[in-house]
């Protein structure tokens, strides 16, 4: 259950800490990552919502996780996410 299909680029930015996901699936972005990182990677809804732009598209989001998922979430946010 440790496991997520990402792609290349949100798969080496939740490895090192940059991104992770709330147990609803809403991708939180460390405030480490700069806005330019985020829009040359193609991820300007991500750059949006972390501004406070409640009106950005979320197109990366999931659905909720299972309750073995959301362990291992849970200490991702704690041990790996770069706040």
């Amino acid at each position: 259950m440790n496991g997520l299909m990402l792609t290349p680029d949100a798969d080496h930015l939740f490895d090192r800490g940059f991104i992770t996901f709330e147990d609803d699936g809403d991708v939180i972005v460390s405030t480490r990552v700069d806005p330019i990182d985020l829009r040359r990677l193609g991820l300007e809804q991500l750059t949006l919502q972390r501004f406070g732009v409640a009106e950005a598209p979320v197109i990366w989001k999931t659905t909720s996780f299972h309750a073995a998922q959301k362990r291992y979430l849970a200490c991702h946010r704690k041990d790996v996410f770069v706040t």
